[in-house]
C-alpha cells in the first residue's frame, strides 16, 4: 500500500516541511542564493509541484511550472519521495537505478544539495 493515498496528502506533506524549513536559519541562507525552479513530478499518486526561489524567497505551487520550462525537474513516486524526504533513501543509488528521474543541470541540482540536507534534518527531528 502506499504512504499517500492520494495527490492531496503527498501535497500537504511536502508543502508542510517546505513552510516548516522556511523558518530555519540554514534553509535561509540557502535561499538567499537560489534563483531557479524545480520541478517534481510524482506518480501513485499523481501530483505536480513547483518549487520557485528567487531573491531570497521561494513558493511552492500545485501545478507545473508556469513559466516555460524548469531548471531541473525530478521524477520519482510519492513513495520514493517520502524516503528521499526522511533521509532513508540513498539518492545516488536512486538516481542509478532511476528510482528518481532528473532532468536539468546537474550544477543546478547541486545547488540544492543544502536544501535537502536542510529538510531531511527537520524531517527527521519533527518525526
Amino acid at each position: 500500500m502506499a504512504i499517500f493515498e492520494t495527490s492531496e496528502q503527498l501535497y500537504s506533506y511536502i508543502s508542510e516541511l517546505f513552510e516548516e524549513i522556511a523558518t530555519l536559519p540554514e534553509a535561509q541562507e540557502v535561499l538567499k542564493s537560489l534563483n531557479l525552479s524545480v520541478q517534481f513530478n510524482y506518480s501513485i499518486p499523481d501530483c505536480v509541484m513547483t518549487l520557485t526561489a528567487a531573491n531570497g524567497e521561494y513558493t511552492v505551487s500545485r501545478d507545473a511550472c508556469s513559466d516555460a520550462t524548469p531548471d531541473v525537474e525530478l521524477t520519482m513516486t510519492g513513495d520514493v519521495a517520502h524516503k528521499f524526504w526522511t533521509g532513508e533513501l540513498n539518492v545516488m543509488g536512486a538516481i542509478t537505478t532511476r528510482e528518481i528521474g532528473i532532468t536539468g543541470s546537474l550544477g543546478k541540482i547541486m545547488r540544492l544539495t543544502p536544501l535537502i540536507k536542510a529538510a531531511i534534518r527537520h524531517n527527521k527531528e519533527r518525526n
